[in-house]
């Protein structure tokens, strides 16, 4: 669905683990966490994302760049296919290349299945990255670290809408028990979302998306008092 003038949204609705996904519609595509390609019910995320995506007049063949928050199989298992499938390039930050091998055996003992997991093919770091060459759109790059080492935050300015992976929920956070996780790092990474003063759409990984200045506002506030 059609959130901004260039982002849309494609929150998970279906039975079982995966992340929302974000598709930025400007001169580049991108697709922001295209998530697992089947769950732990094993149903067929990324056919689903694909198809709400293709309602919206977007094909996989048409894209430009995948963009990972973190290299956890819901977020990122699908950029393995469509990298293979597409030839899209996949970026995410250098310091989840070596954490996503130790994480996808962790998820395989968990669940019993391997994941497929991407090349990183662009390493990011925080500062700002242009996408497109004739009219390029800026887009900020945080690094929101704490949920895992290299966890990475995207803000279009443009658009006044931030992607928050896992750093941040509607009243909650990520996780910090997984291995390479910080309670005290994510703390500083929610500080550093929260200072950003011109959002009126914050995107997370999971659960609804929040919009409105005064509501992401409070949503901050509580998430300080619950977990900070």
């Amino acid at each position: 669905m059609q959130l901004t003038e260039k982002i849309y949204g494609y929150p998970w609705k279906g039975n079982g683990n995966n992340c929302n996904t974000i598709l930025y519609a400007g001169e580049k595509k991108v697709l922001i966490d295209p998530g697992h390609i089947r769950n732990e019910f094993r149903v067929n995320c990324l056919d689903m994302l694909l198809r709400s995506m293709a309602a919206d007049g977007f094909s996989p063949d048409r894209l430009d760049l995948i963009l990972c928050t973190h290299s956890h199989p819901d977020h990122c298992e699908a950029a393995a296919l469509l990298q293979q499938e597409y030839g899209l390039p996949v970026a995410m930050h250098r310091d989840e290349e070596e954490y996503m091998k130790n994480v996808g055996l962790y998820f395989e003992r968990m669940t019993g299945v391997r994941p497929s997991l991407p090349r990183i093919d662009i390493y990011l770091q925080e500062g700002e990255l242009e996408l497109g060459t004739e009219t390029p759109d800026r887009l900020q790059v945080l690094l929101t670290a704490g949920h895992s080492p290299g966890s990475l935050s995207y803000y279009f300015p443009g658009e006044k809408a931030v992607v928050t992976g896992d750093a941040v929920f509607y009243g909650s956070i990520g996780r910090t028990d997984f291995p390479g996780g910080s309670l005290k790092t994510l703390g500083e990474s929610v500080n550093k979302l929260a200072a950003l003063t011109e959002v009126e759409w914050l995107l997370p990984g999971h659960m609804q998306f929040v919009r409105g200045r005064e509501q992401i506002k409070n949503n901050y506030r509580l998430i300080r008092q619950m977990f900070f």
